[in-house]
C-alpha cells in the first residue's frame, strides 16, 4: 500500500508541469554480498548470497515553484524492506538570499560528511560507507534546516542549523523499540580550500525509547526501591525517557585527485540511560588510476558500558524479605540487569579493501572485501565479500 501511495503522490508532482519547472533525478545501488565461511554473519549478510541488505533504488523530483521557492520529494525502495517505496524526503525550500536557504518538512539531517548523498552510492568510493560511523538508525528529520554558504578568499565555507524531531525503529539489547528524539538542535560547519576540506557537527536532543518488554523490566526493578534504595536509581538509569543525547562529528579530507585520504570521527552520549557512550571512526585512502580506484579503509567502533555496570554493581544480588516469590523475582531482575549492561559494551573493527571501476559518467562497478573483527567475541569475526553497481541519472 505504501508503494502505491508513494507512486501516486510522485505522479501527482509530475502531472503539474504548468505549475513548476520539474527536475527528475534517480539512482540505483544494486549490491550483493555474502560471508565467506559457513555460519558467519555480519551487517545483515550471511553465507548465502543476497542483494537485500544494501540495495537501494530511488527517484527524486524537484520543482521550481518560483525563483525563490522549490519543492523536493524523494521516494526510495530498499532491499531490506522488500523494495517498498516510501518517502525519504518531502520538503520545501525558500531562498532568503543568494547565500541563505530555509527548508521545512522531512529532510536529511547533516550528521555526516556524506549525509546529503548517503543513498547515492556513486558519490563515494565504497559500495557502502563504513558501518562503524554510518550504521545508525536514522538519517532524516521532520523539521526545519537553514543552509548558509559563502566564500572568503580561496576558502569556500558553509553552515547548517537544523531543528526538529525524529521517530524511528531501533533496538535495545537486541529487542525492537521505538526511538523518539525531540527538541533536536544541530549545528554543522564546513570549509574547503582546493584539495583540503574539514567539517564538524554537534547535535543535542531529548531521547526516548519505548519497548513493552524492556519497560516492564525497568518498572519491575523500580518496584523494589522500598527494599533496596539503589533499585530506584538503577531503574531510572536503565530507562530511556527524555534523556539528553549529544552527538558530535568531525571529518577531514585531503583530495589531490590522483590520491586521497580521509577520516571521520563520531561520539554519541545519552546521559542517564542504558545506552552506552559510543565512539567510532574510520580512516580511508585511495588512488585514482584512470577509471580504476583501489582503496582501503580501517574503521573502529567502541562503546563503554562502565556507567551501566556501576548501576548493577550498586545492587545486592539477593534480598531476604521473607517472601520467596519476591526474593526470587528480585534476583532474576538483577541477573537480567547484569546481562543487559554487559551487552552495551562494544569493541569492533574492520578493514575494507575495494576497487571501483568507472564504466562511464554516472555508472560505476565496485567490489569490496571486509575483514570484520569483534575483540570481545571472536565467534563474531567474519569476512564479507560485496559486489555491485551504482547508477545515477
Amino acid at each position: 500500500m505504501k508503494t502505491k501511495l508513494a507512486m501516486l503522490s510522485m505522479a501527482g508532482l509530475l502531472a503539474a508541469p504548468a505549475m513548476a519547472d520539474v527536475q527528475i533525478n534517480g539512482f540505483a545501488n544494486l549490491i550483493g554480498g555474502m560471508t565467506l565461511s559457513d555460519g558467519e554473519t555480519v551487517y545483515d549478510y550471511d553465507d548465502d548470497f543476497s542483494f537485500d541488505p544494501a540495495s537501494v533504488f530511488g527517484l527524486q523530483v524537484r520543482g521550481e515553484v518560483s525563483d525563490k521557492l522549490s519543492a523536493t520529494a524523494q521516494v526510495v525502495g530498499r532491499g531490506r524492506d522488500d523494495y517498498d517505496a516510501d518517502f525519504e524526503w518531502a520538503y520545501m525550500t525558500y531562498a532568503l538570499s543568494n547565500n541563505t536557504n530555509i527548508s521545512a518538512g522531512r529532510l536529511r539531517m547533516p550528521l555526516f560528511k556524506y549525509s546529503a548523498s548517503l543513498d547515492v552510492g556513486y558519490s563515494y568510493h565504497w559500495l557502502t560507507p563504513p558501518d562503524a560511523v554510518y550504521g545508525i538508525d536514522f538519517n532524516n528529520i521532520d523539521g526545519v534546516r537553514v543552509d548558509y554558504s559563502n566564500y572568503a578568499g580561496d576558502w569556500e565555507y558553509g553552515a547548517q542549523f537544523t531543528a526538529g524531531r525524529v521517530e524511528t525503529n531501533t533496538t535495545i539489547s537486541g529487542t525492537p523499540a521505538l526511538l523518539e528524539l525531540e527538541n533536536v538542535l544541530a549545528v554543522s560547519v564546513e570549509a574547503t580550500r582546493d584539495w583540503f576540506s574539514v567539517r564538524s557537527l554537534i547535535a543535542r536532543g531529548k531521547t526516548s525509547a519505548q519497548n513493552p518488554e524492556f519497560d516492564g523490566f525497568v518498572a519491575g526493578l523500580g518496584q523494589f526501591a522500598p527494599f533496596v534504595p539503589t533499585a530506584g536509581a538503577a531503574a531510572e538509569g536503565f530507562s530511556v525517557n527524555e534523556d539528553t543525547g549529544t552527538f558530535f562529528e568531525v571529518a577531514v579530507d585531503i583530495d589531490k585527485y590522483d590520491w586521497f585520504v580521509g577520516a571521520e570521527f563520531t561520539q554519541t552520549e545519552v546521559d542517564g540511560s542504558i545506552i552506552a557512550d559510543n565512539k567510532a571512526y574510520y580512516i580511508t585512502a585511495g588512488l585514482r588510476l584512470g577509471k580504476f580506484t583501489p582503496h582501503i579503509t580501517y574503521e573502529v567502533e567502541e562503546a563503554d558500558n562502565a556507567n551501566q555496570l556501576a548501576l548493577v554493581a550498586g545492587l545486592p544480588s539477593t534480598i531476604m524479605t521473607g517472601d520467596a516469590v519476591t526474593d526470587v523475582t528480585y534476583a532474576g531482575l538483577v541477573q537480567a540487569a547484569g546481562g543487559i549492561a554487559a551487552q552495551q559494551e562494544l569493541d569492533v573493527s574492520a578493514v575494507t579493501a575495494g576497487l571501483r571501476y568507472d564504466v562511464e559518467p554516472g555508472f560505476a562497478l565496485k567490489v569490496d572485501v571486509t575483514w570484520y573483527s569483534d575483540d570481545l567475541n571472536d565467534a563474531n569475526d567474519a569476512t564479507l565479500l560485496k559486489v555491485g553497481a551504482n547508477y545515477t541519472f
